[in-house]
């Protein structure tokens, strides 16, 4: 069985359950329902009971950035040239379970926040860091994990698909930033741009790898 870094992944999922203090001391304050999902034009659709948000959120994420570690630690079979990219990836949950947590009960208990502009900037910054380091992780990372499924282990091909991803991510991550500049629909726009993206260099991968 590989090595699961445990320091890694007991400090992160300790961090993801410190917002259940912030959520104890609002307690008494915050309504019995609680948005915790919005659309785009900033209005709720999604809500949590008090106690299932205040408690079960934080729970879940822990869950999430357990899985997530275990499975980057089993397919990292160069955790020494991998260390500084990896692990800013693994920060990548408890930073957005801190930061969403925090705006969630601001709005609960009145705040007029624009999510939309919350959640583009959070998302965007988080994309021009990752893409930053993408390229420091080596290739046979990317490979073992299949993420792409690279049937012939091509590592020309998946190194120049992450390359193209890295400076995709920054440019998207400085649009997304952009966004909430303007109207609404410009932050649909790159965010649906984004997808695509994503799904042109998987497919283009899956098909060369395949060759």
């Amino acid at each position: 069985m590989k090595k699961i870094n445990m320091k890694s992944l007991i400090i992160t999922s300790t961090v993801c359950l410190l917002p259940i203090i912030c959520g104890l001391i609002f307690y008494n304050s915050l309504p019995e329902s609680i948005a915790i999902h919005w659309g785009i034009d900033n209005n709720p659709n999604g809500y949590f009971s008090k106690p299932a948000f205040v408690f079960g959120m934080p729970i879940i994420m822990v869950a999430l950035q357990v899985f997530c570690c275990i499975v980057s630690d089993w397919s990292d079979k160069n955790p020494e040239a991998n260390k500084k990219a990896i692990t800013v990836y693994k920060w990548i949950i408890p930073i957005i379970t801190v930061v969403m947590y925090i705006v969630t009960i601001a709005i609960a208990l009145g705040n007029d926040l624009d999510i939309r502009k919350i959640v583009m900037c959070v998302l965007g910054i988080l994309f021009i860091i990752s893409g930053n380091y993408m390229p420091k992780v080596r290739s046979d990372y990317y490979m073992n994990s299949k993420v792409f499924w690279v049937k012939n282990r091509d590592e020309k091909l998946v190194n120049k698909a992450m390359k193209v991803t890295a400076y995709g991510l920054i440019g998207f991550g400085i649009l997304f930033i952009l966004s909430i500049l303007f109207d609404v629909a410009v932050s649909i726009a790159v965010s649906i741009a984004t997808i695509v993206f994503c799904i042109f260099i998987y497919l283009y991968v899956y098909i060369k790898s395949r060759k």
